[in-house]
């Protein structure tokens, strides 16, 4: 019975941390060239989302400061050009990301964008689901099965 409660306890305690504020890494591939596909975060400017301003265009949809999460766009010209990407924080709904062109590139095509919601997560969408999906599984496992 105490494992269940301590497993159920540990669930909530992942769950809520979610909707707490979250810093963010915050640059773009163009001014950084650490800040591309090959992400190295050593040197990259940090952000915490909630000490942000809501942005202007934002603001009249919401009375109140809606959630964040951090972000990573990624755009794209012609075949023979490198992936363009942006990294930073997302605010509002974080069902949909914003299609619109990145004002550094504005002629390269939006392909798509990842939204998390763990701190300084949107380093690397792969290896940030993988390595938070095992540590989950392990988590888990450890409340079931060791004394």
């Amino acid at each position: 019975m105490m494992r269940w409660v301590l497993t159920l306890g540990l669930l909530l305690l992942l769950l809520s941390a979610t909707a707490l504020a979250v810093s963010c890494y915050e640059c773009d591939s163009v001014n950084d060239s650490n800040c591309g596909d090959d992400f190295q975060p050593d040197d990259i400017a940090t952000t915490d989302c909630d000490s942000m301003e809501l942005p202007e265009e934002l603001r009249p949809f919401y009375l109140q400061r809606p959630d964040t999460a951090c972000l990573t766009k990624y755009y794209k010209g012609s075949t023979d050009e490198s992936l363009f990407v942006r990294r930073s924080c997302a605010f509002g709904d974080l069902s949909v990301c914003d299609e619109q062109p990145d004002s550094v590139m504005p002629q390269l095509n939006f392909l798509g964008c990842v939204f998390c919601h763990k701190d300084l997560c949107n380093l690397s969408t792969r290896s940030t689901f993988a390595s938070s999906s095992i540590m989950g599984v392990i988590l888990v496992f450890r409340a079931l099965f060791i004394n």
